[in-house]
């Protein structure tokens, strides 16, 4: 197994700390806090620049901790359920599958998961969606994972093209080789 070094180390120290701020600004900043949510995704995408898959998990486990640690538990799990995790899944899915039609309805089931996942361990309740009164229980719940997948698949497409242009730019001075 291939040693960390003290560039993946300190790449994933520095992407840690971007990634705290962001999920710190979406606490305070509550009109942007799904922009600073999104941000926080793309900060711990630079080691997967890099090309180190290791030197990513290692800034989202001490990001997730820290986050916890300054936002609370509330604001901790969108982070930790659905943005933090989304850019490691985003390059392992590229990285080996490569093919868009296999990777986006992973995504997309990852995504609506982790939401739902969010939402009852927030617990919320479907009251907290008063436009959805009108409908059954059923059809609330599946009118969300609709939107939700919607809304994720314009983010994807977004972190995609976002990605891609990191990795043209700056993927030979992180190190990738790309």
């Amino acid at each position: 197994m291939k040693r960390i070094t003290a560039k993946e180390v300190a790449l994933s120290g520095v992407t840690a700390a971007l990634a705290v701020i962001a999920v710190v600004l979406s606490y305070y900043v509550a009109p942007a806090t799904v922009a600073f949510y999104a941000i926080s995704s793309v900060c711990l995408s630079l080691p997967l620049l890099a090309g180190s898959g290791r030197g990513a998990v290692l800034a989202y486990v001490a990001s997730a901790a820290l986050s916890f640690l300054f936002v609370g538990y509330f604001h901790f799990l969108p982070y930790a359920l659905m943005f933090g995790p989304y850019p490691i899944l985003f390059y392992y899915l590229r990285k080996y599958l490569k093919k868009t039609i296999i990777c986006l309805p992973i995504k997309v089931v990852f995504a609506v998961g982790s939401f739902f996942a969010c939402f009852f361990l927030m617990s919320l309740t479907l009251e907290d969606f008063p436009i959805l009164d009108s409908l059954s229980d059923g059809a609330k719940y599946a009118l969300l994972a609709l939107g939700l997948a919607l809304v994720f698949i314009v983010f994807d497409y977004a972190f995609t093209g976002l990605f891609q242009t990191l990795e043209k730019r700056f993927g030979k001075a992180l190190g990738s080789g790309r």
